[in-house]
């Protein structure tokens, strides 16, 4: 049976129990041992998944209905005949002990007294039978085929069950579990049960991917987590406030434990892989021996790779720290100088480089400067964070030296430490005798400066320091005066560039340059292969800005191909531009969750999350903010509000895109919704002592969740004309949203017009056309921009085409069972036909293409989302 399965809700009562991500098989175990079919129970897995735990869930669960008897398999005598039984047989006299029917006699005389006083039949529990003789385990199969007794064993999977025991299972009469890895959802279960409900979906992510699903790995790590302060409860939420810490006291115990049990050539060979993975298999074997690895492999401590040139890993990477810790560095550098002798080239990978690098600080080895800067930008770059200020320390060369101050500053804001990382920036802004140290770390020195809260014209008029400095520069250097210029120019675009994506307008206000590609037509891109322009940093700073332009426009999928586009011009960039991979992803995500293409944006942030491990801590919050949006206009308030408020302390730790206003004025929208009034207070509460966001349209679908909110709470005495005001050109600093720039700001959620759908020039009728389109949920926030017009103008409703719906079907819904008018928001006069007419569908008129129109229909009705025709 495989455990890696979803746990059926009527399993998930094991729980109960303590046997969180194990249900299934707890009921399972249990429906074998009540019934006359099987004779025993095996269960199989590697060291920590839990068979113990397991084991120990099925006798409390049988309680008095057995009689249990313990065995417990040794290492030390599985060579021994009938070792394990020896504390039952000593009776026995001495020439009869090689007799497996005196043995099973007396043997069998003494459970029977136990058998006696219970009154209940016996149950055996043998833990650790791969350490079983074969000699014992025949005496227990013999109990187990008379019916004496009933079995539940565990054992690792390799070397596995004696042979034995096997036959019980081919021959049918005993059920076996392998047990796997807990699942991502098994994860959550095992953390709600020891925590709480409210776990932070990327703490349970991290937890996972860092144990591999290993029961007894994560909750070392999460007790060394909670002791050293990393797992913390806010707010009712838990969240991780740094990267794990895989050396902690109690995973440094179970490693240690688990060392004692090797020889000294196995710990030698597991000491050698942990301090320079990965490694070439023929290396290691060649320090120890071939049986020796073999062995190593066997027991899951090992696992090789399939490369051409075989090399070795760690089984679980989260025992690396703590093997490498619990080495002596004396032991260190004699384990180094013997693989050095035997190595002919240099780590290819990078993973190996940063070893061999980490490796050699550690033992007080010289390590070139170039090497040191390349290796502490890997580590910066996968969130190695102290690995990465080690070794740009240690860089001498006074031209290097600001590129490794630089990546010092990038870990600080890798770890939410944006003051830290500025000062560092600041000091050497506008410095560098060369143009690699003029312009290190400029780029981070914008985002850092907008994680403060800096305005994005600051960071423009700041940037016109480095012309200067270029000039300067291009003096002391006449023969390279040309290229330094060149390039200070180059990088000083790439900053205005992304100070205006940051801000989401140009530096003309949104008037828009002849041959934008800003249009009503689709933007085209670069096909597959097509070389990107040279600047690509540039490129992708305005396709960003293209993006959220676009969205504005009510052009979701143009939005998204800018995006992506924008994604991908950045991946061919340096990879200084690594760090703000998390402000391009948001820009991809939004316009599909706009779109209302829920599954596509799903995937597109659990890649993000599965990608960047540590960095979610950091760089996280957006991922949940989005998610929490998408089930706020799938009209699931109340697991929004869950979600958002998630989000809010994630955000509260790093919020380096400033969507701590938007978060909370979401949260605000979804307390509103479910009648959470108490709730509501605090986040509004959080909304208005918040940064607003850098960006215009994030600054303005913010304030119009919060006006929905409170309308929604009967708090706001003119939501109609706030909204109006908020649309207004006359307001210093936004724009008209229902101008030919912004004719839509506030997607329509479920139902997004296609582009064509309201201009400036029709937007009464294009109001009512998405009014008539709109699922209440995201229609009560999203009718923010639709309906300020003059409601006499309303007359035919049609919401004309709108973008293909997701392939993936679900349930049919109800969700509020009001009408965008009985919201509140709107007069009646304002919505006419609207009001109780449910959406009816039409033939599809284009391929990809679904129209919809308004039908006659009753108050109440329910109004299907995109994903529940």
């Amino acid at each position: 049976m495989d455990s890696s399965k979803t746990t059926s809700p009527e399993a998930r009562d094991g729980r109960s129990i303590g046997v969180s991500g194990r249900a299934e098989d707890l009921r399972a175990a249990m429906d074998a041992l009540r019934g006359s079919m099987h004779v025993a129970v095996l269960l199989v897995g590697e060291h920590g998944i839990g068979k113990s735990t397991l084991m120990e869930a099925v006798v409390a669960e049988l309680g008095n209905e057995v009689t249990p008897i313990r065995l417990h398999g040794s290492p030390a005598l599985s060579n021994v005949p009938y070792g394990v039984l020896g504390p039952y047989i000593v009776d026995l006299p001495v020439e009869e002990a090689t007799s497996q029917l005196a043995v099973l006699r007396t043997f069998w005389s003494h459970l029977e007294a136990q058998r006696r006083i219970t009154g209940q039949p016996l149950l055996l529990i043998v833990d650790d039978a791969h350490d079983l003789d074969e000699a014992t385990a025949a005496v227990l199969v013999e109990l187990a085929a008379a019916g004496w007794a009933k079995l539940v064993v565990s054992a690792a999977v390799r070397p596995g069950l004696p042979t034995p025991l096997l036959e019980l299972w081919f021959e049918g009469i005993a059920e076996r579990h392998d047990l796997r890895p807990l699942t991502l959802e098994q994860t959550q279960e095992l953390l709600s049960d020891r925590l709480g409900p409210q776990v932070l979906p990327s703490a349970a992510e991290m937890l996972w991917h860092a144990s591999a699903g290993n029961p007894l790995l994560l909750t070392c790590l999460i007790d060394d987590a909670r002791n050293d302060g990393t797992l913390k409860q806010r707010n009712g939420v838990w969240l991780l406030t740094r990267a794990l810490n895989s050396h902690g006291e109690r995973l440094t115990d179970v490693v240690r434990r688990q060392l004692l049990r090797l020889s000294v050539d196995e710990r030698t060979a597991l000491n050698l892989v942990a301090l320079s993975e990965p490694v070439s298999r023929k290396l290691i074997e060649a320090m120890v021996d071939e049986d020796t690895v073999a062995g190593l492999v066997e027991q899951e401590l090992l696992r090789v790779t399939d490369a051409a040139e075989p090399e070795l890993r760690l089984w679980h990477t989260t025992y690396g720290d703590t093997l490498r810790n619990l080495v002596s560095p004396a032991r260190s550098l004699q384990l180094r100088q013997g693989l050095l002798r035997l190595m002919d080239r240099e780590p290819a990978s990078a993973e190996g480089l940063l070893r061999q690098v980490s490796w050699s600080l550690d033992c007080g080895m010289e390590v070139g400067d170039r090497q040191l800067l390349r290796a502490a930008a890997l580590a910066s770059a996968l969130f190695e964070d102290e690995l990465a200020r080690r070794a740009a320390g240690q860089v001498k060369d006074p031209d290097l030296r600001m590129a490794g101050r630089a990546i010092i500053a990038r870990t600080y804001y890798n770890t939410a430490h944006h003051a830290t990382a500025r000062d560092i920036l600041e000091e050497d802004f506008g410095r560098g005798g060369s143009v690699t140290g003029l312009l290190s770390g400029t780029l981070l020195w914008a985002a850092v400066l907008t994680a403060l809260g800096h305005k994005p014209d600051e960071i423009v008029r700041r940037s016109e320091e480095l012309m200067v400095a270029g000039e300067r520069l291009a003096g002391n250097h006449p023969g390279e005066a040309d290229s330094i210029r060149a390039a200070t120019a180059a990088r000083v675009g790439s900053l205005r560039a992304l100070a205006r994506a940051l801000a989401g307008e140009r530096e003309d206000d949104g008037v828009e340059p002849p041959g934008d590609p800003i249009g009503d037509q689709a933007v085209s891109f670069p096909e597959t292969g097509e070389a990107l322009p040279d600047h690509h940093l540039e490129s992708a700073f305005e396709l960003a800005l293209q993006a959220e332009q676009l969205l504005v426009r009510g052009k979701t999928e143009g939005a998204y191909q800018a995006a992506t586009a924008g994604m991908e011009a950045a991946g061919q960039a340096d990879e200084e531009v690594s760090f703000l991979t998390d402000f391009l992803a948001v820009r991809a995500a939004t316009p599909l969750v706009h779109g209302g293409n829920w599954s596509a944006a799903e995937s597109l942030l659990g890649g993000f999350s599965a990608s960047y491990g540590a960095s979610l801590i950091a760089f996280g919050g957006g991922v949940h903010t989005a998610a929490g949006i998408m089930l706020l206009y799938q009209g699931r308030a109340a697991e929004a509000k869950k979600t958002l408020r998630a989000g809010l302390e994630a955000l509260r730790i790093a919020d380096a895109q400033q969507l701590f206003a938007l978060t909370a004025a979401m949260a605000f929208a979804a307390a509103a919704e479910v009648g959470a009034k108490s709730k509501a207070a605090g986040l509004l509460g959080d909304y208005e002592s918040a940064r607003p966001p850098a960006s215009r349209y994030l600054r303005t679908l913010a304030s119009m969740a919060v006006v929905y909110g409170k309308a929604k709470l009967e708090d706001h005495a003119d939501p109609l004309g706030e909204l109006r005001r908020l649309g207004s050109p006359r307001v210093p600093g936004v724009r008209d949203l229902n101008s030919s720039r912004w004719p839509g700001v506030w997607p329509s959620g479920t139902r997004t017009p296609r582009p064509g759908c309201g201009t400036s020039r029709r937007s009464w009728r294009a109001a009512a056309r998405r009014l008539s389109a709109l699922t209440p949920p995201p229609c009560a926030p999203g009718m923010l921009v639709s309906c300020w017009r003059r409601p006499k103008a309303v007359r035919k409703p049609s919401c004309g085409d709108l973008p293909r719906r997701p392939t993936v079907k679900r349930p049919r819904r109800t969700a509020m069972p009001v009408t965008p008018c009985a919201n509140g928001l709107l007069p009646r006069s304002a919505c006419g036909a609207v009001t109780g007419r449910p959406l009816a569908r039409t033939r599809n008129r284009k391929p990809g293409k679904v129209p919809w129109t308004c039908s006659p229909g009753g108050n109440g009705t329910s109004w299907p989302g995109p994903s529940e025709a």
